[in-house]
C-alpha cells in the first residue's frame, strides 16, 4: 500500500507565491522600472525624464561600471544596462570604468593584469537638456560633436526612439 500524500491547497500555493514576489521585489531581485535618482521619488513618470544607459559590448574591453549624476549622491551600478528617472533639466555625469586586456595582444602574460581594472572615467560631463515625459539615451561622442558644430549646444543625449 502506498503512503498517503498530503494535498496542498491552492491558497497555500498562492500565499507562498505572494511572499516570494514580495521578497524578490524588496531585495531588488525583480526589475521594477527606472531607478529614481535624487529629487525624483514620489513624482509621476510624466513629470520626469528617463535616461537609458546600455553597457558597451564585451569586444570593447571597456565597460561602464557606475554613473553618478550632477557630482553628488549615489553612484549607480550599470550592470548590463539601466534606466534612470531624472528631473527635466541639464545634468552632468561622472563615470567609473572597468577595463580588461584581451588575451590575444601578444605580450608576455606576466605583464598583463589577470583581473579587470576599475578606474575613474570622465567626470562632470555635460549630458544636455532633458525634457519631461521624454526618454533619452547616451549618444556617441561623434554625434555630440556634430550637434555642437551645428547648434553650439553641448549634449551627449539623443532622444530614444519609441
Amino acid at each position: 500500500m502506498k503512503p498517503r500524500q498530503a494535498r496542498r491547497s491552492s491558497s497555500h500555493s498562492r500565499l507562498l507565491a505572494g511572499w516570494l514576489i514580495l521578497l524578490f521585489t524588496a531585495f531588488g531581485l525583480v526589475g521594477c522600472g527606472p531607478t529614481h535618482t535624487a529629487g525624483t521619488s514620489g513624482m509621476a513618470a510624466k513629470e520626469l525624464s528617463i535616461l537609458s544607459i546600455t553597457q558597451l559590448p564585451k569586444e570593447a574591453h571597456l565597460q561602464v561600471r557606475t554613473i553618478q549624476f550632477d557630482g553628488a549622491g549615489d553612484a549607480y551600478e550599470i550592470g548590463k544596462g539601466r534606466d534612470f528617472y531624472l528631473l527635466p533639466r541639464n545634468h552632468t555625469a561622472s563615470f567609473t570604468l572597468t577595463a580588461s586586456v584581451p588575451d590575444e595582444i601578444g605580450l608576455p602574460t606576466w605583464l598583463i593584469p589577470k583581473k579587470a581594472l576599475t578606474f575613474p572615467g570622465p567626470q562632470q560631463i555635460p549630458l544636455g537638456d532633458m525634457t519631461a515625459d521624454k526618454a533619452y539615451e547616451l549618444a556617441l561622442p561623434s554625434e555630440g560633436f556634430d550637434k555642437f558644430v551645428q547648434t553650439g549646444e553641448i549634449s551627449l543625449l539623443r532622444e530614444k526612439a519609441k
